[in-house]
């Protein structure tokens, strides 16, 4: 992944706040209740689109940036997609950064 690109979709509070909430969507998503347990297929776009409180096309349009940075996987099931997390891509866009900028156990002089 472009490290550039990633530092855009990174800039979006929206989309932050999003990867948030994939992380732990038992808790972020407590309140809700939908057809299969979040771990199996994710989230379904719905209840993001109610929690983040923007339209459905503005919702689709964030969740379809992520999935195409290669942020979230996302399951088709009927006419509902579900996003999913992908946690190692954050760590690769993480770990890209940190080398370009510099090896974390250097102090600063």
């Amino acid at each position: 992944m472009d490290l550039n690109e990633a530092m855009k979709m990174l800039a979006s509070p929206t989309r932050r706040t999003i990867l948030a909430w994939l992380d732990n969507p038992d808790q972020a998503f407590k309140e809700y209740s939908q057809l299969y347990p979040y771990k199996v297929h994710g989230v379904c776009a719905s209840l993001i689109q109610d929690k983040i409180g923007l339209s459905q096309p503005a919702t689709s349009l964030c969740l379809k940036a992520l999935h195409n940075a290669g942020f979230l996987e996302a399951t088709k099931i009927g006419k509902w997609t579900y996003y999913k997390k992908k946690s190692n891509v954050i760590e690769q866009v993480l770990a890209e950064l940190q080398s370009e900028l510099g090896d974390k156990d250097k102090s600063l002089q």
